[in-house]
């Protein structure tokens, strides 16, 4: 699985290339592209720090 820093870092290069084009309609769509790469980085995100909370929980309940 590719990282959410590579997601974000892939989603920042779109957004210069999307400032260094002349063509609304090309910018507009890697302007998408990276908001599209953002939200996955973000659903990574939140998958990670649900299964590190969910593990956590499992330790703490084991303890009781």
């Amino acid at each position: 699985m590719v990282s959410s820093a590579f997601l974000r870092r892939q989603a920042e290069i779109l957004v210069a290339m999307s400032r260094a084009t002349f063509d609304l309609t090309i910018a507009g769509r890697l302007r998408r592209m990276a908001a599209e790469l953002q939200d996955k980085a973000a659903e990574q995100d939140d998958e990670a720090n649900l299964s590190v909370a969910g593990a956590a929980g499992l330790k703490q309940s084991a303890r009781i």
